[in-house]
């Protein structure tokens, strides 16, 4: 297989862009705030990002993160193809009811197309929380196959009353801010968060003048299909994704990034899947204690995360474990060294849907 490159990226989370959000994970610093939303009646903590125009998930709000997303990306390849990853998208303007409905799924891929003016076809990947990590893979796979020779991959959710009220009816949101694999977990927090990664081959470098920041050197994808939302119980999807990467990581990987949304059972869920796939203990950290999930953005986010991750050569701590489970390396309240120049940084999402991605310095 072509050898596929992470050439640039960027991010916006509630702790700011990619430099930003990786000094404020290194101090211990949390985006979640509580804040008040009229589609339910709790203030619940959420990871809002500041000075978006509009409100929720209007389209003025997604436009916002989006516009200033696009402000960061080099001049470009017309011939770029482009990844766009959303569960949602504006999904409020079908609340607020106004006469032409903008921003949906369907629609984010052709503006952001027209603002780049980029002129080959578009793709929209919705696949729940793994969306970003799946878009990143549908690119690698188009890469190799020399269907395209630049591919770019652009993940944006938002907090929205539409969901924040569905996940309120599950009951899965935490009332005190999420505390991934801690023992005490109770609940994940929703947060904003977008970003973009450029992609290339190994022999277009050199037509493009660009440096490598990290190697995708391979991917797994899997569905359990146990439950329309809750994980395997004994981790079968999560594990076949582990297992698809195994060929190309050897015995174990350096670090790995997790999905770790501070849910009782995702937690379980995927603490189980490493202890099973890895004879020693791999170092594990999770961003979302910090900057709550940002549903399909949240595998773009943390890939740019684990590329900084190999960078510097270690986790950055997880916000709100404070309590770690037994069993695995968990970074906790502080930084763990990577065990080799390599990391993993995985997803899963309702259906049963898991997705992990290997990458290397």
């Amino acid at each position: 297989m072509k050898k596929i490159a992470i050439t640039a990226g960027n991010i916006l989370t509630p702790l700011g862009d990619l430099s930003s959000t990786w000094d404020g994970l290194l101090r211990g610093q949390c985006g979640l705030v509580a804040e008040e939303f009229s589609s339910v009646s709790t203030k619940y903590p959420l990871g809002l990002i500041q000075g978006l125009a509009g409100v929720g998930g209007s389209w003025q709000r997604l436009k916002s993160v989006v516009d200033r997303l696009l402000e960061d990306i080099p001049p470009l390849d017309e011939n770029t193809r482009l990844f766009c990853a959303t569960t949602k998208a504006a999904v409020d303007e079908l609340i607020i009811g106004s006469a032409n409905v903008e921003g949906q799924p369907y629609q984010l891929a052709d503006y952001i197309k027209k603002e780049l003016n980029l002129r080959t076809e578009s793709i929209t990947v919705s696949g729940a929380c793994a969306s970003g990590s799946l878009a990143i893979v549908q690119a690698a796979m188009q890469l190799a196959a020399g269907e395209c020779e630049y591919a770019l991959v652009v993940g944006v959710d938002l907090v929205a009353e539409f969901i924040l009220a569905g996940f309120d009816s599950l009951k899965a949101l935490s009332l005190a801010a999420a505390k991934p694999f801690d023992r005490n977990r109770d609940g994940l927090s929703l947060g904003d968060g977008g970003g973009w990664i450029l992609l290339t081959t190994e022999d277009h470098l050199v037509e493009s003048s660009a440096t490598p920041l990290a190697w995708l050197e391979g991917w797994g994808i899997s569905c359990d299909a146990t439950h329309i939302t809750a994980p395997c119980r004994y981790a079968s999807g999560l594990k076949a994704a582990l297992k698809q990467v195994l060929p190309h990581s050897g015995s174990r990987p350096g670090g790995i990034n997790a999905h770790g949304t501070g849910t009782v059972y995702n937690d379980a869920m995927e603490l189980l899947a490493f202890r099973d796939t890895y004879a020693e203990q791999v170092p594990v950290c999770s961003v979302k204690g910090a900057l709550g999930h940002s549903l399909a953005a949240a595998g773009v986010i943390e890939t740019m995360l684990s590329v900084e991750s190999l960078r510097s050569t270690f986790l950055p701590p997880t916000v709100g474990c404070l309590e770690p489970e037994d069993g695995v390396n968990i970074s906790g309240s502080q930084t763990l060294p990577l065990l080799n120049s390599s990391i993993i940084c995985c997803n899963s999402g309702f259906g049963g849907i898991n997705c992990a991605l290997y990458f290397t310095r």
